[in-house]
C-alpha cells in the first residue's frame, strides 16, 4: 500500500498565510497544532503583510452629530465599491456593529471604538479594540476622567499604530478654554492608565476624529496663532495639526493654494497612503490636494481641480462632497445634497452618477481596512520566527 504523502511544514505555512481570515478561523478546529500556528505572532504578522495587498473599505453611516452612535457599517472591497457603489449597504455587505458611540479608526485590522459618560461632574472616556474578522473585542480601557462641572473644554481624538514601539495608541487632545492650551493624553494598548504627554496651543478643527497615517494622527483646521495674525478676508489659509506618536510631538502643516472661503468645510482623509484635503473653491471648482509624505510639507501635489459643472452638480444645490476611495483613475464621491454617489474618471473626465438609499440625516465616512488575525490585546511582537512556526507543525 502506498504511503500517504506528507506535505512539508514550510509549504503548509506558506499556503495558510495566503488564506482569508474567515477560512483560518474555521481551520483552528483542525487540531491544537493548527490553532497554535494560526495565532502564532510570526504567522499573524506574515498573514497581515500578505493580506494588506487586498485593502478593503469600511463605509459607516453616522448622524451629523458626532456624539450619536454608528447606525450601519458595511465592508466592501475597493473594486466592488467602484463597480457598484449603490449596493454597498445591501444585506451581503452589512456588518453588525458594536454599540459604542464612534469609530476612531482602523489599523492592521483592529478598530478602535470610543465611548463616554458624564457622571458626577466628571466626563469619563474609554476605548475598546475590535477585530471584526475574528469577532473578538477587548475589555474597556482605563477611563480618562475630565473633571469640569460646566464642560469648558472639548476633545479631539485619534487612533494610530506606532511601529517604533510596536503598539497601538489612542490620542485625546483636551482644550482648556481658560488657558487656551490643549493637554495631549495618550493611551497605549495594554497600559493601566492614560498618560499626559505634553501641552500645545489651541487648534480649532472641523472634525473631532483625526486621520491616521504612518505613525501620525492629523486634524485639519486653524490654530489660535493663525487667528491672531489674519483678518476674515485672509481666512483661506488652512493648517493641519499633525501629532507624531513615534516622537510624541506636534507639527503644523500649511495647506497651500486652497482659497478657502467657508462655503463648505474642507475635508481631510487618507487616500492611497497619502493625506488628502478636499476643498470647495468659491462654489466654482472642487479641489483635491495630496500630501505625499506626511512628514514633508514640501510634498503637496494637486490631484484634482475640476468645475462643479463638469461633475454635473448644480452649484445652487451644492452640498457636501466626500471622497470615499480611489481605484486607478476612478474617484468615488458621496454627494449628500443629491443623495447619491458620483464616479469620476480623472483620465477621460467621464462622470457616472448612481442613486443611493442613504437618508439625508446621515453622512457616510470611509475607513481603510484589512482583515487580520491580530487579537485586540496583542502587540505585533516578533517573538517567534519562521523556524519556530515550522517546529510547531513538526
Amino acid at each position: 500500500m502506498a504511503s500517504t504523502p506528507i506535505i512539508p511544514c514550510e509549504l503548509i505555512v506558506e499556503i495558510l498565510s495566503w488564506l482569508p481570515v474567515k477560512t483560518l478561523m474555521r481551520f483552528r478546529c483542525v487540531s491544537k497544532t493548527w490553532k497554535s500556528l494560526i495565532f502564532n505572532s510570526y504567522f499573524v504578522k506574515l498573514h497581515l503583510e500578505r493580506t494588506s495587498r487586498n485593502m478593503q473599505v469600511l463605509l459607516k453611516l453616522k448622524d451629523e452629530d458626532d456624539d450619536e452612535p454608528c447606525t450601519l457599517a458595511s465592508f466592501c472591497s475597493t473594486s466592488s465599491l467602484i463597480q457598484n457603489p449603490a449596493s454597498s449597504f445591501d444585506d451581503s455587505h452589512q456588518h453588525p456593529f458594536a454599540p459604542l458611540k464612534s469609530i476612531l479608526g482602523s489599523c492592521n485590522g483592529l478598530f478602535c471604538l470610543h465611548d463616554s459618560l458624564f457622571v458626577d461632574e466628571c466626563e469619563e472616556h474609554w476605548v475598546r479594540f475590535w477585530n471584526p474578522a475574528t469577532k473578538i473585542m477587548s475589555e474597556p480601557s482605563p477611563r480618562l476622567c475630565i473633571r469640569s462641572p460646566k464642560k469648558p473644554y472639548y476633545t479631539k481624538r485619534g487612533y494610530c499604530y506606532d511601529d517604533w514601539s510596536d503598539t497601538f495608541k489612542v490620542v485625546a487632545m483636551i482644550l482648556e478654554k481658560k488657558t487656551q492650551q490643549m493637554n495631549v493624553w495618550v493611551y497605549c494598548m495594554g497600559d493601566t492608565c492614560w498618560k499626559n504627554i505634553l501641552t500645545c496651543p489651541s487648534f480649532s478643527t472641523f472634525e473631532q476624529v483625526g486621520c491616521s497615517l504612518d505613525g501620525t494622527v492629523n486634524w485639519i483646521g486653524f490654530s489660535r496663532e493663525f487667528y491672531k495674525r489674519v483678518t476674515f478676508a485672509d481666512i483661506e489659509i488652512l493648517e493641519i495639526l499633525s501629532y507624531d506618536v513615534r516622537t510624541d510631538s506636534c507639527r503644523y502643516l500649511t495647506v497651500p493654494d486652497c482659497n478657502f472661503q467657508f462655503f463648505s468645510e474642507p475635508y481631510l482623509a487618507v487616500l492611497n497612503d497619502c493625506l488628502c484635503v478636499s476643498i470647495d473653491d468659491e462654489r466654482i471648482n472642487f479641489v483635491v490636494l495630496l500630501l505625499i509624505e506626511v512628514r514633508d510639507e514640501r510634498s503637496w501635489t494637486k490631484l484634482l481641480n475640476i468645475p462643479y459643472e463638469s461633475l454635473q452638480i448644480n452649484t445652487f444645490l451644492l452640498g457636501e462632497l466626500r471622497i470615499l476611495c480611489l481605484s486607478g483613475d476612478v474617484l468615488l464621491l458621496a454627494n449628500y445634497e443629491e443623495n447619491g454617489f458620483i464616479l469620476f474618471n480623472m483620465k477621460d473626465n467621464k462622470v457616472e452618477r448612481t442613486e443611493s438609499f442613504i437618508d439625508f440625516e446621515f453622512h457616510m465616512v470611509s475607513f481603510n481596512y484589512v482583515p487580520s488575525l491580530l487579537l485586540p490585546h496583542w502587540k505585533i511582537y516578533f517573538l517567534s520566527n519562521y523556524a519556530s512556526v515550522v517546529r510547531t507543525l513538526s
